[in-house]
């Protein structure tokens, strides 16, 4: 019996181990106007035999108004984003097609005290078997070789402004959200 928990507890440590591998999560950004994020990259289902790294924002309303934080949400230009690598150079990205279907702008809330968290990477690009590791967001897409053993970053930012004549009290700015490393 006492072997059986073991071997269990071991299994357990080594699923959660391999797991987390897989999700790195970035850091929180400094709070702006209330309202601070962060990017979340994880390794989502291989196409082709490359490898796809899906991102996700999640977004922290700290305000201390005690209301929902609404902000004007456009997926083809709200997300703002680039890869680079240890030093804080740009990745070239490689060429390719794209066709990537996007609704139109829309409103997203995110609770008092609560958290938002959504997909902000996208899928549509062109991919080319075997070609390593694809980060495919709306602003780019970055392609990581299969022997290329550096460290890259995905880092973005969120911008939101609402349409002209709007008259909700909505969340508007730039929220700059810390470099999240691209598991590879």
């Amino acid at each position: 019996m006492k072997n059986a928990i073991r071997i269990a507890i071991v299994m357990v440590v080594f699923i959660v181990t391999v797991t987390a591998a897989d999700e790195q999560t970035g850091e929180w950004s400094m709070p702006v106007n209330g309202l601070k994020g962060r990017l979340i990259a994880k390794e989502d289902k291989p196409f082709m035999d490359t490898k796809i790294v899906a991102v996700y924002m999640e977004l922290a309303n700290v305000s201390d108004v005690g209301n929902p934080m609404e902000f004007y949400f456009d997926p083809t230009t709200s997300i703002v984003s680039n890869v680079v690598d240890e030093k804080g150079n740009d990745v070239a990205q490689p060429p390719n097609a794209a066709s990537i279907a996007s609704p139109g702008p829309y409103w997203l809330a995110v609770p008092w005290d609560g958290l938002l968290r959504f997909r902000a990477s996208v899928s549509g690009y062109g991919i080319y078997k075997n070609s390593g590791t694809d980060v495919q967001m709306m602003s780019g897409n970055w392609l990581i070789r299969p022997a290329d053993k550096q460290n890259y970053y995905l880092q973005a930012k969120l911008v939101s402004k609402p349409p002209a004549g709007d008259k909700r009290r909505s969340w508007s700015g730039e929220l700059q959200l810390p470099r999240v490393l691209i598991p590879h």
